[in-house]
């Protein structure tokens, strides 16, 4: 068997994840980077991805949909933080969120214990979508900030309401942007992260893993010039 089907059917990650891996040097076989997809691997030879066998190795990838005032801390007795949102089976896993978004904001926080793939999201520098909900239909002028995309707003006759969204890299800047926004009626909760978007169905306060896919488009391309 050769070593891409090897680390698929132990579960190391997509076929996407797994040629990242073996492209930055992260697989070893009896002690020996391995690089190529091609190579063959016994049942009896030692396979490692980081250093750890591939047995115990099986990391996971988390979305949460963080409430206002929640800590990203991962720890499962932290009050008040991700942490204390987790299950019994994800308590025992080393996570850590992609800390990105202050505790004012709500929405969309990714954790993983693959600092990897942390690593290597945050090297993509997606753009966040920000949004917040402000009574009346009368839409703000935002002050000038070049690290702003897409400032759009949309009212809404019935409710009443005008919603405020921005596109930008500076999550920090735009969540005290639209903080200071005159009658918000609920905090500033982040939508989507690049190519990924809140799930319409997971609640505040919830979380639930990723999808393959989703994952995949998170890392971007290893390299744009041959992918």
């Amino acid at each position: 068997m050769n070593i891409e089907r090897y680390l698929i059917a132990h579960r190391q990650g997509t076929p996407g994840q797994i040629f990242r891996l073996l492209r930055q040097g992260r697989v070893t076989v009896d002690d020996l980077v391995v690089d190529s997809p091609r190579t063959d691997v016994t049942g009896d030879q030692q396979v490692r991805v980081d250093g750890v066998a591939v047995t115990g190795r099986q990391p996971q990838y988390l979305v949460f949909n963080k409430p206002v005032g929640f800590a990203l801390n991962l720890e499962p007795t932290g009050q008040r933080s991700l942490g204390s949102l987790l299950n019994p089976l994800d308590q025992p896993r080393s996570l850590k969120a992609l800390a990105d978004l202050p505790q004012a904001a709500v929405g969309l926080v990714l954790a993983s214990d693959d600092e990897h793939f942390l690593t290597d999201v945050a090297q993509q520098n997606w753009r966040s979508t920000l949004q917040i909900v402000l009574a009346g239909l009368t839409a703000p002028k935002l002050p000038t900030n070049s690290a702003f995309q897409a400032v759009t707003s949309q009212t809404d006759k019935v409710r009443q309401t005008t919603t405020v969204s921005i596109t930008t890299t500076d999550v920090l800047a735009g969540v005290r942007t639209l903080n200071d926004l005159a009658n918000a009626n609920e905090p500033v909760v982040r939508t989507q992260l690049g190519p990924f978007v809140l799930p319409v169905d997971l609640a505040v306060g919830t979380y639930r893993g990723l999808f393959a896919s989703e994952i995949d488009a998170l890392n971007g391309p290893l390299d744009p010039k041959t992918e």
